[in-house]
């Protein structure tokens, strides 16, 4: 949150690029399995989970094009019947 005379506004979201962050992913998640997702979509080129936060990942593309058309695919799509993956652009 960024903070503008006392009030807390939400971060501005990252403009559109050829990488997405990839939220609220269940614990058991593994690269193997969003790979698997997200290589359905053009111009997959890999997915990058961060060991020191479980729950995040990043998926690149070749371009914004083909990371929109994945992003907009797979928004909220369940890995578990409790969460929902939560797909932005990822701040370069």
């Amino acid at each position: 949150l960024i903070k503008v005379g006392g009030v807390k506004l939400p971060e501005a979201p990252a403009p559109p690029n050829n990488i997405l962050f990839v939220q609220n992913l269940p614990q058991e998640t593994t690269p193997m399995m969003l790979q698997m997702l997200f290589c359905q979509y053009a111009g997959f080129k890999e997915v990058r989970m961060v060991e020191a936060k479980p729950g995040i990942a990043f998926v690149e593309y070749g371009d914004e094009m083909q990371s929109t058309v994945a992003m907009q695919e797979l928004q909220a799509f369940k890995l578990t019947p409790q969460s929902s993956m939560l797909i932005t652009y990822a701040k370069k």
